[in-house]
């Protein structure tokens, strides 16, 4: 039975015009797939990820290195393919006759933010000793608390930290429960927007 978006993949060179049009569909401007373009001429692109579906990508997120502290990176952009958002891909799936359209565990495994803010997470119910070496220490995002935080991500673990963005929006994914004193220095390009 079909459950769902494919495992997330990492982003070769052969999917950047893909990711370009999808940024592009899924923001009012291009400002974002302008971002991703800068972070990898920079080399501070530390990971890219997409959710396929079907041999298209639905989702897409980024992770940058932050300049400071040493170790963190910063989870923008993500974006959904604007059709597919919201599960409205499962509506639209004849495979998927369970529970009909209205019902959210329906949905729920369609949509493609979710997933990967989900596996996003997983990682860090890791023991912070047991982390691969090249997982960032802490991930930083820009966004809705009400949103970021179902998926791990504290506002509350945030509010000790200098930055040049508004504490009001700004959240991290770590281990542990500490909250951590830090100025952001957030990478080049992002600074530019």
């Amino acid at each position: 039975m079909v459950v769902g978006p494919d495992f997330s993949t990492s982003v070769n060179e052969e999917h950047y015009e893909e990711v370009d049009r999808l940024l592009t569909s899924a923001f009012p401007t291009d400002a974002e797939a302008r971002l991703v373009r800068q972070l990898r001429a920079d080399g501070d692109m530390l990971l890219e990820s997409r959710k396929p579906w079907n041999g298209k990508t639905g989702g897409y997120f980024a992770l940058s290195r932050m300049y400071a502290p040493e170790g963190w990176a910063c989870l923008a952009p993500m974006a959904v393919r604007p059709e597919w958002q919201g599960g409205r891909l499962a509506e639209r799936n004849p495979n998927m006759a369970v529970g009909g359209p209205k019902d959210e565990m329906y949905r729920s495994p369609w949509r493609f933010g979710t997933r990967m803010l989900q596996e996003l997470a997983a990682i860090y119910e890791i023991p912070l000793e047991r982390l691969p070496a090249n997982v960032p220490k802490t991930i930083v995002v820009l966004g809705k608390p009400s949103f970021y935080g179902r998926y791990g991500f504290s506002w509350q673990r945030a509010q000790k930290l200098k930055s040049p963005c508004p504490l009001e929006s700004t959240l991290i994914l770590r281990c542990g429960d500490d909250v951590p004193e830090a100025e952001l220095v957030y990478p080049r390009a992002l600074s530019d927007l």
